[in-house]
């Protein structure tokens, strides 16, 4: 059972990653790491203002303190010499606390220095590295762009070739569209003349046929007039 579900687990983590290998983009998850990267140097930048901010700051305080330390001493000594021992002391307490402080102030200026000093390194390092990245993702995008051009000239290549095709489609077509109106003139032609020779022979046999009957008509007036004819005639003129 622990071997199946195993197995189980081991195949839904492979289809896992090979749905992520086909989705990730090299050119868009290199230009998201420069963008990761410049928001991690904006950050560092921001701590380090920050860092800088309070490093001044805590250096005036102490600076201030400082300076009110050696007011309240020789506020002290002047009231020493006036013979005023107890607000002597108080001024001095005061002193020694203000100094105290400074102590304090010190040891905090030493840890921000060290934080600031850190946070100068860190955007240091992303600066540097920030070139070299924004280097390699415009190779990056070098390689990503040519097969993408490679592509791109395949497809132009392609409608090249099939609008030559399409060209000498066009031109097989037009030499039958041209076939055949020359075959469509020749046929007419044919047709004339065969109309012609038609029309020619028509009156060739028509003129033969008036030769033979003008021959027929000359060889009955040569033969004379037919028997009886003239005595159907003297009758018909007869009055009755």
């Amino acid at each position: 059972m622990s071997t199946l579900l195993s197995r189980i687990r081991g195949l839904v983590l492979a289809q896992a990653h090979h749905a992520v290998d086909l989705a990730e983009d090299p050119q868009l998850m290199s230009h998201q790491l420069v963008r990761d990267l410049t928001l991690e140097l904006a950050a560092a930048n921001r701590g380090l203002v920050a860092a800088l901010g309070a490093e001044r700051q805590l250096q005036r305080s102490r600076e201030r303190m400082d300076q009110e330390a050696a007011d309240w001493e020789r506020t002290a000594e002047t009231l020493l010499r006036k013979g005023e021992e107890g607000l002597t002391r108080e001024a001095l307490e005061r002193a020694v606390a203000l100094h105290q402080g400074v102590e304090s102030l010190a040891q905090l200026l030493r840890r921000s220095a060290a934080t600031v000093a850190r946070l100068r390194g860190q955007v240091g390092r992303l600066r540097a590295e920030l070139g070299p990245v924004r280097q390699r993702v415009a190779v990056i995008d070098v390689q990503q762009a040519a097969p993408q051009s490679l592509r791109r000239a395949g497809r132009a290549d392609d409608a090249y070739g099939r609008a030559l095709d399409r060209a000498q489609e066009l031109e097989r077509y037009e030499s039958r569209a041209e076939t055949a109106d020359c075959e469509a003139e020749a046929d007419g032609e044919l047709l004339d003349e065969q109309d012609r020779l038609e029309r020619s022979v028509a009156r060739l046999n028509s003129a033969a046929a008036v030769d033979e009957a003008l021959a027929a008509l000359r060889g009955r007036i040569a033969a004379g007039p037919a028997p009886g004819a003239g005595a159907e005639i003297t009758t018909a003129e007869k009055p009755s």
